[in-house]
């Protein structure tokens, strides 16, 4: 069956049952009226620790990217291989492939790599950034292992025409240009966001690597990108929602060398284009979702000094319907069914390969009364040619304990497919690797909150343990002919400690906010191919055990000022862990100034990074910068205060 069969199949069933539910209204009608417009995320998610980013955190990193974002504002580390270069997710000791990230509820993740380089996803074309820890397999499919990050977008109708223009200049010849302009009328608005941004990114830095530790500049670490956003959203009556989105965007950045290297010639070029759409249609019982997404992602590596000129094209089609109801006052219900299909073209592949991928999945929630408790079961089983997928499901519960506290808890069964690269990558022989089985896993979570408010002052206080267990983990080993092949062969146990702490005070026009993060984190190999393996008990490599950071936030009238302490204990860089990177502590600066005109305003901001000139490594001999700065000025026409 191919793919325009099976998304013209899924969507002949949707509107059937969208028919039959229609005429089945009258009948449920005596049960009562429930508005059911939450999404999937906010409604089934019971027992997963969660958080969210919205636009006023965002409005800090509006020329910054979703790693700087996720870096400062969040409990998950961020592997960066420097200023300008990639970067990518650590959810509770997983790597970058058991992170699940959904633009507008689509998978984003490449299928040839496993993974998003977050550094190339602009913080501007964003609304609000919520984080969902642990597995989530039951709601998102593949990948949802470590942790998802849901990137949203959304729309206020009845706003008249508003627009932004900003420009910034930084160290290392960081200058950035934006624009945003939003025209919101009673049933139709719309936006468009665009940005360019380009770098030297030549800075200063002390090179541990080589003798004498000489102060060097960094080299072939340029950076060009640009690319805009287009949204349009229609309110077609009282009961029917309709939105599109596009986003296109370029990326052409020179990829330095290490500490260890003189030079580096590579060029990696990226380029995306991601158009969606969906229908939503909500009644007084029964809520019915359409989506439809086409992704066409370009990636061009270059290197003449090994003379490598690899290119590649992966093309994603996304079809999913799901309906949303109640059969009484105390529950919801959710159904629906996707369609996923893959191609990707490479010369480094054995041959041009496809998938199609077909998942079912469901969730009941049951909730008291006033919802001061509530749980939620969810089961997912996804079909792919040559792959037996396994069976995913999940249980959570959250509600009141004692009246002071929120006791949340969940179990997760979750699994990732492997890539496109682990497959078809050229060396496998003839055939590809198609015994590779997905990697599985379960994992539990119990988290206790405690929020209070006393007159001026709030607090909320939460810990979270977490157990992780992923079988058949996948890596990359040398065959008996010396080539490299991707095997199941590790089983990892992560587990751990997550506190968080946030306290506001607030007075007049004074606001003062103090919060904190830690994470306390094992995350070994129980599992190797020998038993003499040094590596069996060990913490995995570039997982730091120890992290955590502190902020305070002022801001009075139109003056905000905030700093933020990082710090990171030791990674091993061995699997053995004989070698390691030592920890480091930085901090950051900024502060903004608003002044307010008739029906605009002006903002002006300065951020100061690395204020202390800690010299350190995320990923070992990629060079960091010291103290570096960006200055910036916004001009608002009739846009709201944030």
């Amino acid at each position: 069956m191919n793919l325009y069969k099976v998304s013209f199949f899924i969507y002949s069933i949707f509107f059937a049952f969208s028919s039959f539910a229609q005429l089945r209204t009258d009948s449920v009608r005596q049960l009562g009226i429930v508005e059911i417009t939450s999404s999937r995320l906010t409604a089934f998610s019971s027992g997963n620790k969660s958080e969210t980013l919205d636009s006023t955190i965002l409005s800090r990193y509006s020329t910054g990217n979703l790693a700087d974002l996720l870096a400062n504002e969040s409990q998950i580390f961020i592997k960066s291989y420097g200023l300008g270069s990639s970067a990518s997710t650590s959810f509770r000791g997983a790597g970058a492939s058991h992170t699940a990230i959904l633009w507008n509820g689509f998978n984003i993740q490449n299928q040839m790599l496993g993974m998003l380089d977050i550094s190339l996803v602009p913080a501007i074309f964003l609304n609000d950034v919520s984080i969902q820890y642990g597995g989530a397999g039951a709601l998102w499919g593949s990948g949802a292992v470590g942790g998802t990050i849901h990137l949203n977008n959304a729309a206020q109708f009845n706003r008249g025409i508003s627009a932004s223009a900003a420009i910034s200049f930084g160290s290392f010849s960081d200058k950035q240009q934006q624009a945003d302009i939003e025209l919101s009328k009673n049933r139709f608005a719309a936006s468009l966001k665009i940005f360019n941004h380009d770098a030297k990114n030549d800075f200063p830095f002390i090179n541990t690597a080589q003798y004498g530790k000489p102060e060097q500049y960094q080299s072939n670490a340029e950076l060009k990108q640009y690319g805009f956003l287009q949204e349009n959203y229609f309110q077609i009556n009282q009961h029917q929602k309709l939105n599109t989105r596009f986003w296109y965007q370029f990326n052409d950045r020179n990829i330095p060398p290490s500490m260890t290297q003189n030079i580096n010639s590579a060029n990696q070029k990226d380029g995306c284009s991601r158009v969606t759409t969906e229908w939503q249609r909500t009644g007084e019982k029964l809520t019915l979702i359409s989506r439809f997404a086409y992704f066409d992602e370009r990636l061009n590596f270059k290197d003449s000094s090994i003379h490598e000129d690899s290119k590649s094209l992966t093309k994603t089609v996304i079809a999913e319907a799901e309906s949303r109801f109640s059969i009484s006052k105390f529950d919801l219900i959710n159904i629906g069914i996707n369609n996923t299909y893959y191609e990707a073209r490479t010369a480094d592949y054995l041959k041009n390969p496809s998938e199609n991928l077909t998942a079912i999945f469901g969730s009941y929630k049951i909730h008291t009364a006033k919802n001061k408790w509530n749980a939620v079961i969810s089961a997912r089983q996804e079909f792919i040619k040559n792959i037996d997928i396994p069976f995913t499901a999940t249980a959570g519960f959250q509600g009141e304990l004692l009246k002071l506290f929120l006791l949340k808890g969940n179990i997760s069964k979750h699994y990732r497919l492997p890539t496109f690269n682990d497959l078809y990558w050229a060396g496998q022989g003839a055939k590809g690797n198609h015994d590779l089985k997905p990697e599985s896993g379960l994992s539990e979570e119990l988290s206790l909150i405690h929020k209070y408010q006393y007159k001026t002052i709030e607090w909320e206080l939460g810990a979270t343990v977490f157990n992780r267990t992923i079988n058949n983990w996948i890596i990359w080993l040398p065959n008996q002919q010396n080539m490299w092949s991707p095997e199941n062969v590790l089983q990892v146990w992560s587990h751990g400690l997550e506190y968080k702490l946030k306290i506001n005070y607030h007075v007049g026009n004074v606001s003062i906010q103090l919060s904190g993060m830690y994470n306390y984190i094992l995350s070994t190999n129980e599992k190797s191919t020998s038993i003499t393996d040094e590596a069996i008990g060990k913490q995995l490599i570039y997982v730091p055990i120890q992290n955590g950071q502190g902020s305070l936030t002022l801001s009075y009238k139109g003056t905000f000022l905030n700093y933020t302490q990082i710090y990171t204990g030791y990674r091993y860089t061995t699997s053995d862990n004989t070698q390691y990177l030592k920890p480091y502590t930085i901090g950051n600066f900024s502060i903004s100034q608003i002044v307010k005109l008739h029906t605009s305003k002006i903002k002006v901001t300065a951020q100061f990074n690395n204020v202390w000139q800690e010299t350190y490594q995320v990923m070992a001999y990629r060079a960091m910068p010291l103290l570096s700065f960006q200055l910036g000025l916004t001009f608002y026409f009739n846009k709201q205060d944030k």
